[in-house]
C-alpha cells in the first residue's frame, strides 16, 4: 500500500527553533504527504509552491527526522509514491497469566455472598425501622 507525496529540495541550511521543526542542510530531501496538505486546504497544484504554503510537515529523507520547516528554504522537486512508515518493532513482552476457571468461579461464588450478606443486613435493618414506626403513635402529620 503506498500514499501520493511530494518531494523537496533544501537550498539553504536552516537550524530548527522548535522542538517541532527539522534541520535541513543544503540539499537533503524532503518528502510531504498530500494528505497532510490537502488536510490544511491545499489544492491540487499549489504543492509546487512551498513559499506560498508556509510551513510544511514532512520526512527529511537524508537524516530520517521527521516534523515541521520553512517552505521558503526548500524548492519542490515532484510527486513520489511514498509508503505509510512502519511500525516500530517492538522487544518481546510477557504475556501474565490468565486467570484458571476454577479461580473465576471462586471469586463469582464470593461475590454472590458477599451480596446475600449485604442483603440479610438490609432486611434486619428495615424489620427494625418499620417495628419502631410501628411503637410510635403517629397523628398523621410528617411535622
Amino acid at each position: 500500500m503506498s500514499a501520493e507525496g511530494y518531494q523537496y529540495r533544501a537550498l539553504y541550511d536552516y537550524k530548527k527553533e522548535r522542538d517541532e521543526d527539522i534541520d535541513l542542510h543544503l540539499g537533503d530531501i524532503l518528502t510531504v504527504n498530500k494528505g497532510t496538505l490537502v488536510a490544511l486546504g491545499f489544492s491540487e497544484g499549489e504543492e509546487a509552491k512551498p513559499e506560498e504554503i508556509g510551513w510544511l510537515n514532512g520526512c527529511n529523507e537524508t537524516t530520517g527526522e521527521r516534523g515541521d520547516f520553512p517552505g521558503t528554504y526548500v524548492e519542490y522537486i515532484g510527486r513520489k509514491k511514498i509508503s505509510p512508515p512502519t511500525p516500530k518493532p517492538r522487544p518481546p513482552r510477557p504475556l501474565p497469566v490468565a486467570p484458571s476457571s476454577a479461580k473465576v468461579e471462586a471469586d463469582s461464588e464470593q461475590q454472590v455472598t458477599s451480596h446475600r450478606a449485604t442483603k440479610d443486613v438490609e432486611v434486619v435493618v428495615l424489620l427494625r425501622i418499620m417495628t419502631s414506626v410501628n411503637q410510635m403513635e403517629w397523628d398523621g402529620s410528617w411535622f
